[in-house]
């Protein structure tokens, strides 16, 4: 396990040549993930910036909100690609999205490297 303590708000570049309904699909799920994890308010899509067909924009988790997600699924990040928990995080994330048939890509903001 990993000593969740430390987990501070992620800041994850969303990537999206289809951004209403990727961000649709993300909102949605993400609204069922907090509601299972009884809370509010804890992430956040910013209105993209569009560039040669994609649009690009950035999505916000609160740390609480990570790390509840973490308690209930462990299991499969610990298993997903990755060296460090947040590269393992947010690969599980993609996964869950692209899951539900969405096609946006997330990777870790470069302004999440620098905290």
């Amino acid at each position: 396990m990993i000593d969740l303590v430390v987990i501070g708000t992620f800041i994850i570049d969303f990537q999206s040549i289809d951004f209403g309904p990727d961000s649709k699909v993300t909102v949605g799920m993400l609204n069922e993930m907090q509601k299972a994890c009884q809370l509010e308010n804890s992430f956040a899509l910013d209105d993209p910036v569009q560039s040669a067909g994609w649009a690009f924009a950035k999505l916000f988790l609160a740390g609480q909100f990570v790390e509840k997600l973490y308690a209930k699924h462990g299991f499969e990040v610990d298993g997903s690609k990755g060296k460090k928990f947040e590269d393992k995080f947010i690969a599980w994330l993609g996964m869950q999205l692209k899951n539900r048939g969405c096609s946006a890509q997330v990777k870790m903001a470069p302004e999440m490297k620098l905290i």
